[in-house]
């Protein structure tokens, strides 16, 4: 199996496991609901949906250090070394999501009063205003360049990764300044996410096996 096809299972494992994530994290609580309360209600659900993130983000590893090796042998230096530093403050931003989360569910079902305290809201901003998508949308635009300088996959898929890229910047916007970390609109950039790493991992796999491939990574 080639680099390229390793990058795709691993991108296809992720995937698989950030779906069960956001369909056990449902669409969250309402803006002005009772966080503590909807985080007992939910405490089973939420706490499987951070063990499923967590075990993606280990994937989405094993898809990184498979394909940015590839990228670099064929001729995108710079464009790889972007989708390393992208991807590594992807997996980085994410787990900092993960552990405000998780200790958000924890500091919501130790509290006896049901109501919400400074630190439950303060948890609940963190994680979900954590600027993942500012490095998806990097990811995004750095893999454009990689593969048209490459040409490992369709041509209308690099146009495909500007766009998913402009679109991961909106969300951006809405998460930094937003009344509400996550909005109904988010589903939007989460819908776009999973298509273009579908697309993504799927063209890995049939992809050709790029020139110099059997040579070496440059240390």
């Amino acid at each position: 199996m080639t680099s390229l096809r390793y990058a795709g299972s691993g991108g296809l494992a992720f995937l698989t496991l950030f779906v069960v994530h956001r369909v056990l994290q449902g669409v969250g609580p309402e803006a002005g609901a009772n966080l503590t309360a909807y985080y007992i209600e939910n405490r089973d659900a939420q706490r499987a949906s951070e063990v499923a993130v967590g075990l993606a983000l280990v994937a989405f590893i094993v898809f990184l250090a498979a394909l940015v090796p590839s990228l670099w042998r064929a001729g995108a230096l710079v464009a790889s070394v972007a989708a390393l530093v992208s991807g590594t403050a992807f997996v980085a931003t994410s787990l900092l999501s993960n552990a405000a989360e998780t200790a958000l569910i924890a500091v919501a079902n130790g509290g006896v009063s049901g109501a919400d305290t400074t630190g439950t809201v303060a948890l609940y901003q963190l994680q979900g205003r954590t600027p993942i998508v500012l490095t998806i949308a990097a990811l995004a635009g750095s893999l454009a360049v990689a593969l048209r300088r490459t040409g490992l996959l369709w041509p209308w898929f690099t146009w495909a990764s500007w766009v998913a890229a402009g679109v991961f910047l909106l969300g951006l916007g809405f998460s930094a300044f937003g009344d509400t970390p996550e909005g109904p609109s988010s589903l939007y950039g989460v819908g776009v996410f999973v298509v273009w790493m579908l697309v993504l991992s799927l063209g890995l796999m049939r992809a050709p096996t790029p020139p110099g491939s059997s040579a070496a990574a440059p240390a």
